[in-house]
């Protein structure tokens, strides 16, 4: 009998073990949070909400170190203080010379006409001496005039320059403030949906990321999860890749729930692969099951795979 099932077996060919995958229960509506752009590309978690807590929308959810910030926006705003200050001093100095040269422009005029007044008498009243000297005071008072106009004008002219270049500068420094200032405000983030807090795990070593840790910038932090459109997401090493397929029937079973199986279909199989290093060594690649789940799940509740005969 055991010879004839071993001559069955090499006729039909090696039975093939099923292909048993980790996952982990995730909902399809899930709010990503990830390390936001930081000067060092490193950022440190300095606050985060208990894992498994529920949140509302707009509730606080995690808080990454601004410490680095908080002293770029103090020199910042000491810097927007400087310029208002040296500014306001310009714009003041600026503000006499226009009342001087505005006064020297209407003693200018006065004396001009003064002049021209003076030049009008006949020379047979005055003599000539004097007639000369008055036509010579009188170009001169025009002269005068002449310069206090230009004086005046340019005085005008650098005070609009001036007014145009604080208000540039003034939008430039307010610009670079308010730059930082939304920085630092993108390192604390709110749940945009209601659901569960799930912490991510380092890609790396495997552990979930705690308060005070050092995380790069791009990274999944932790995930605002819903109970609702209840997936499992798994990871498969690239040579058990060709033993899965899209719209495959699965088997789920779930660590929390001894003797509890959903029936699944593989949703999604990522395009490429990356590296876990807490798995090994290897590419690894992401795949999603789709479940019509008859039982109560939560997300970031352990997952099995069972893909048969592969």
């Amino acid at each position: 009998m055991k010879k004839l099932l071993f001559s069955a077996l090499l006729i039909n060919g090696t039975v093939q073990a099923d292909l048993m995958i980790t996952g982990v229960v995730e909902s399809g509506q899930t709010q990503q949070i990830i390390m936001p752009l930081v000067r060092s590309f490193q950022g440190k978690i300095s606050e985060m909400v208990p894992e498994g807590s529920f949140v509302e929308q707009g509730d606080f959810v995690i808080r990454m170190d601004g410490s680095e910030l908080d002293t770029t926006i103090e020199g910042k705003i000491e810097a927007l203080d400087v310029f208002k200050a040296s500014s306001n001093r310009d714009m003041i100095q600026l503000k006499i010379d226009h009342n001087n040269a505005n006064l020297a422009h209407e003693k200018a005029i006065v004396d001009q006409k003064v002049a021209a007044l003076r030049a009008q008498v006949p020379v047979n009243f005055i003599g000539e001496l004097e007639y000369k000297e008055r036509q010579l005071a009188l170009k001169q008072s025009q002269k005068a005039l002449d310069e206090a106009v230009k004086k005046l004008q340019e005085v005008a002219k650098k005070t609009q320059e001036k007014e145009q270049e604080i208000v540039l500068g003034l939008k430039q420094k307010e610009d670079e403030l308010s730059h930082w200032q939304e920085r630092l405000a993108s390192l604390t983030i709110k749940a945009t949906q209601s659901g569960y807090v799930i912490y991510s795990s380092h890609p790396w070593t495997g552990s979930k990321y705690q308060t005070g840790d050092q995380v790069q910038t791009g990274m999944e932090v932790l995930k605002v999860s819903q109970k609702e459109d209840m997936k499992v997401k798994a990871w498969v090493n690239a040579i058990d890749v060709p033993k899965i397929q899209k719209g495959q029937q699965v088997t789920v079973h779930f660590d929390a729930l001894p003797g509890v199986s959903e029936q699944g279909t593989i949703s999604h199989i990522s395009s490429g692969g990356h590296d876990k290093k807490d798995w090994g060594d290897g590419l690894y690649y992401e795949i999603e099951v789709d479940m019509d789940a008859k039982v109560a799940l939560l997300p970031g509740m352990s997952a099995l795979i069972q893909v048969e005969g592969s």
